[in-house]
């Protein structure tokens, strides 16, 4: 029999990278129909009036007409699944009204942990009874497994490279070291580098870099501003060992799931929220990558290769299989 699962989105690619690596984590197991449905806040007023007011709320179709923009496909949910915080209010209260099992990937943000069967993350919730730790965020099932080796030959260095958020802050003098430090590193190593920015890297930010980084170290480069690729997943492929800038987990955690050696690096100003930074230092702590200031790049070694990695995945599902077999009454 077919279980019934939503995933709702929020619209940020990593929240739904999370949500479909805790659906796919359970597709290993079960048979699974799964719609995505989009969903926008309406009334930032009323989400938060809706927080407050969560564990009393009844009137949960009132409650989410008022909130958001969002048109559930007809009949019942087995199984809720989201991740990111303007998220949690819906998968509540669609979960009460249809009486649906729901899992949500990510800290509570102050929300009724009661309101919720499992809550997935990378640090220890106090006082949720429902969350169960994880080494590694969920990813979608692609991603889950590490890589086949690279083939032989001139060794290659992936670089992800974001930007401002999260805490970090990168300025031109932040920039002119990253070039510095990869140059060096590449050199020391006999590499090259396969080099992408992002979305938040910004123009400025790669018109430094492409001028201080020596061509002859590049064996492809993707200037986002310039020419947008999606190449993470290719150039972790190619890479013998990864660095990444630790603005975003997102690209932090597809590096570590790679299985490649992985060097995270942060810019001067770097602030990271505690939940973030436990996350960074729980994964140095077990091996999975190391964390050097951009600044200590230049004399940084790479890492060891990352020991076998989490099964992650039978985690998950491991915890979701019991929800579906004793469904809410």
């Amino acid at each position: 029999m077919k279980r019934k699962v939503w995933i709702l989105s929020d619209g940020a690619p990593g929240h739904l990278s999370q949500s479909r690596g805790v659906v796919d984590a359970l597709a290993t197991r079960l048979d699974l129909e799964v719609d995505t449905i989009p969903l926008k806040v309406r009334s930032p007023f009323w989400k938060r009036l809706g927080r407050l007011c969560l564990p009393r709320i009844r009137a949960t179709r009132a409650w989410l007409a008022r909130i958001y923009d969002i048109a559930p496909p007809p009949g019942r949910p087995d199984l809720i699944v989201s991740s990111g915080a303007n998220t949690l209010l819906a998968n509540a209260l669609l979960a009460r009204q249809h009486r649906a099992a729901n899992v949500y990937s990510g800290t509570l943000k102050g929300y009724d942990p009661d309101s919720f069967d499992c809550v997935f993350t990378v640090v220890r919730l106090a006082g949720v009874a429902c969350n169960l730790v994880l080494p590694l965020p969920p990813v979608p099932g692609e991603l889950a497994r590490p890589l086949p080796a690279p083939s032989t030959g001139t060794p290659r260095i992936a670089v992800l490279i974001g930007g401002d958020g999260a805490g970090y802050v990168f300025r031109d003098a932040d920039w002119h070291a990253l070039a510095d430090g990869l140059a060096g590193l590449a050199r020391r190593e006999g590499a090259q580098l396969l080099l992408t920015t992002s979305r938040r890297t910004g123009a400025a930010a790669e018109a430094i870099l492409r001028g201080a980084l020596p061509p002859a170290l590049l064996a492809d480069a993707v200037w986002w501003e310039q020419a947008p690729r999606k190449v993470v997943r290719d150039f972790l492929a190619t890479a013998s060992a990864v660095v990444v800038t630790e603005d975003s987990l997102t690209m932090v955690a597809e590096s570590i799931y790679s299985g490649r050696p992985v060097l995270s690096v942060s810019p001067a100003t770097a602030a990271p929220n505690a939940n973030d930074g436990a996350a960074l230092e729980a994964y140095a702590e077990r091996g999975l990558l190391a964390r050097c200031p951009i600044a200590g790049l230049p004399s940084a070694a790479l890492p060891p290769a990352n020991p076998s990695l989490p099964d992650v995945q039978a985690e998950i599902a491991a915890a979701l299989l019991p929800l579906l077999e004793h469904p809410t009454p």
